[in-house]
């Protein structure tokens, strides 16, 4: 043991960066199996050995399983504290797989500040960690005493003994990662190998003979946005003027425009909010998709986009007639402008099919905030209003606090853009609807010092919803108190479509007098929805 003692100091210093990180990625039993995971790195340096190529490898294979662990435990705590995920969540694997590297500069950009902090502390630990392994490789190498020997042979046999079971080794960074990243590749490629599903869907479509008689709309169009909170939109309340003209609208149109007060997304990440909208709530089965019943019923049907997203695009976009990618940067956070689809989209209104499906999807405010509105249309940016000063109050950082006004300029951009896409339905004429809501809300500093998606709190799910008839089902009343999910909006689109199938659900449908409010299965914490 005494032969040990000089290697307890060195050994010390490298396990003391990644005890740290360790401390603030875990929690309870899992802190404790990762410690013991951690551990079992290091004890092998307190092997004695007098062959430099074996010290090579004790202190290679370390200074390998230390960063592992510092890195693993670096990423869990961002995750964590920006978005209240793991990176096995759902919402984490589908961003990645979903993510282009173009994208990844862009994330890289907006989150600057949170990142550097970040990777200062990777950097410090890293630094301890290999100032340990310095003064390890100084000392002078310990005799192979056979007491040593049987002390480290016995400590390290009951730290690599966890390795044999599975669940203690998943956890392993080198396993977890390399299992993580197969994941995401596999899911990547089934997005894209989605061609015989469509097909599918196409047939049980032709199968449900859905039907739209000669009195059924001539146009529907369909918005959806990303990222917007109505807390936000000034039309729900806000006190910035955010949303002006949808504000004016509402006014001007209170007969035939519906503001639903308390709509919810049922996902706080775009692909699965979106899976279970088109698919009637039934994301698991995917039976039926809006788009492909459409078609079947007689409407010809477009995917207007401005969002570049293979996931969106192989499962979605591809089931329309006429598909227009406008946004050709690969990732959600390029500088393409909204108001570049207003020309297609007035085309796509004056063509000459008796009856038309728009879907229109906007890349809205998803970050980087900054890049959602034009060059000087950054309403908001560097005042510092009631707005500002009640999160400066909250001990929002001057980082968050800057993204609100972003945040904010960006909904003030958007509003002209919604508010057009209403305006070209509303000129066109005859029987036409409009749908506009958001696949999912963001979270800038309402409920802590963060911004972004968010999983944990309710503004996640919040989302704004506007309906608009002209010559289709009467919308009296001009604000909606009732909840509303959009996991079941479909069904209220097939009846803006006035189309007869047999899926219909009264009952999920808002505008149907027999819809029934149930509350979606959310985390503990966002809820009641009110």
């Amino acid at each position: 043991m005494n032969r040990l003692q000089p290697r307890l100091l060195p050994v010390g210093m490298v396990m003391f960066p990644v005890v740290m990180a360790l401390g603030l990625g875990f929690e309870g039993w899992r802190l404790a199996q990762m410690g013991v995971l951690a551990l079992s790195a290091w004890v092998w340096l307190l092997w004695p050995a007098r062959h430099r190529w074996v010290r090579l490898l004790q202190a290679g294979m370390a200074g390998l399983f230390g960063l592992a662990f510092l890195l693993d435990a670096g990423v869990r705590l961002y995750l964590r504290h920006s978005y209240d995920a793991s990176p096995a969540s759902a919402m984490v694997m589908a961003a990645v797989a979903n993510t282009h590297w173009h994208e990844g500069a862009e994330y890289l950009q907006m989150q600057g500040p949170c990142l550097l902090l970040a990777v200062s502390g990777l950097g410090g630990g890293l630094a301890c960690l290999l100032a340990g392994l310095w003064f390890w490789w100084r000392l002078e190498p310990a005799a192979a005493g056979r007491p040593s020997r049987v002390w480290a042979l016995g400590v390290l046999l009951c730290l690599v003994l966890p390795l044999a079971s599975k669940q203690w080794r998943q956890l392993h960074p080198l396993v977890f990662w390399t299992h993580w990243s197969q994941s995401v590749t596999g899911l990547h490629q089934q997005w894209s190998e989605l061609g015989a599903s469509r097909q599918a869907l196409m047939q049980r479509a032709q199968e449900q003979a859905p039907r739209a008689d000669a009195a059924s709309p001539q146009t529907v169009v369909l918005v959806l946005s990303e990222s917007i909170n109505r807390k936000h939109l000034s039309i729900y309340g806000y006190l910035r003027p955010t949303s002006p003209q949808l504000a004016l609208k509402k006014n001007l149109e209170a007969d035939r425009l519906r503001v639903f007060e308390h709509a919810w997304s049922v996902d706080a990440s775009t692909v699965p909010a979106l899976r279970n909208f088109f698919y009637f709530g039934d994301a698991q089965g995917r039976q039926q998709h809006l788009l492909s019943l459409a078609a079947a019923a007689g409407y010809q049907t477009w995917w207007i986009s401005n969002q570049d997203d293979v996931a969106i695009e192989q499962e979605h976009a591809r089931l329309a007639g006429q598909v227009h990618l406008l946004n050709k940067q690969p990732g959600r956070g390029s500088r393409s402008l909204d108001q570049h689809s207003l020309p297609v989209l007035e085309q796509a209104l004056r063509g000459a099919a008796p009856r038309k499906l728009i879907v229109l999807h906007l890349i809205g405010a998803h970050p980087d905030y900054r890049l959602r509105y034009g060059q000087g249309a950054g309403r908001f940016k560097g005042v510092q209003d009631e707005i500002y000063q009640e999160l400066k109050a909250q001990g929002r950082s001057k980082w968050v606090r800057e993204l609100r006004n972003d945040y904010d300029s960006a909904l003030h951009y958007h509003d002209a853009v919604v508010t057009d896409t209403l305006a070209l339905t509303r000129k066109l004429g005859g029987r036409a609807a409009w749908m506009f809501f958001s696949d999912h809300g963001q979270d800038v500093g309402s409920s802590g010092n963060r911004a972004g998606h968010s999983s944990q709190s309710v503004e996640g799910y919040r989302i704004p919803l506007l309906i608009w008839g002209q010559g289709v089902q009467a919308l009296p009343q001009q604000v909606d108190t009732r909840q509303v999910r959009s996991d079941w909006l479909a069904h209220s689109m097939m009846n803006l479509l006035d189309i007869d199938w047999p899926g219909h659900r009264p009952d999920r449908d808002v505008l149907d007098p027999a819809y029934r409010w149930v509350a979606p299965a959310l985390p503990a914490s966002v809820q009641p929805l009110r």
